[in-house]
């Protein structure tokens, strides 16, 4: 594996959606263990040495969000939270851009479960490679948290239809795929029988 000196990653935490479906805004929502799904992930990301955090999130009133949660973490502000998923990651990208990242993971809180191996599978295969885009597979499946480098942040920034996918998409097989044993990079959390 990698050192994060040697090649700094930063991440993104996709969190600004109201959880129309689920109920609430999940990047505050608690799984089993009492902890939320933005706790989760950005501890996951931590573990595994990436930095800076941006936490793209909704507005704060009508949550159950308290400063312990978000906590170390870069906290950027969606006020739409209906809009398109690449807003956020608009948003979450342009708090990066003067920071010294190689690039970042893209990271839908909606998906807390990938382990701390994959995520550091994900980093190494980056660096290895110098891939654009680099994604986990299960099963054959695409999965998250998606390794999006720096030279591809004006084309998420830009695009006009299609959102990020369109944007890997475009790539073809420049995009690196990596097989983990991590069924959670499939599994995303959209109602509460989910959990």
């Amino acid at each position: 594996m990698t050192s994060a000196s040697a090649f700094p990653v930063a991440v993104v935490i996709i969190g600004a959606g109201a959880g129309t479906r689920f109920g609430e805004p999940k990047a505050f929502a608690e799984l089993h263990t009492g902890r939320t799904f933005l706790e989760v992930i950005a501890e996951t990301a931590r573990d595994a040495s990436a930095q800076p955090i941006v936490a793209v999130l909704p507005p704060r009133e009508g949550t159950k969000e308290t400063d312990e949660v978000t906590r170390g973490l870069t906290v950027v502000r969606n006020v739409n939270a209906k809009s398109e998923q690449i807003v956020s990651v608009r948003l979450g990208l342009t708090a990066l851009v003067s920071k010294p990242t190689v690039g970042a993971l893209l990271w839908p809180v909606d998906h807390p479960f990938p382990t701390l191996q994959t995520v550091l599978v994900i980093i190494d295969a980056a660096k290895r490679t110098g891939a654009p885009f680099v994604v986990p597979t299960f099963d054959g499946k695409r999965g998250h948290p998606l390794f999006a480098h720096r030279d591809t942040w004006r084309e998420l920034l830009t695009v006009a239809d299609g959102g990020a996918r369109a944007v890997v998409r475009s790539y073809g097989d420049r995009v690196v795929e990596v097989a983990v044993r991590d069924p959670g990079i499939l599994r995303n959390v959209d109602t509460r029988d989910q959990l």
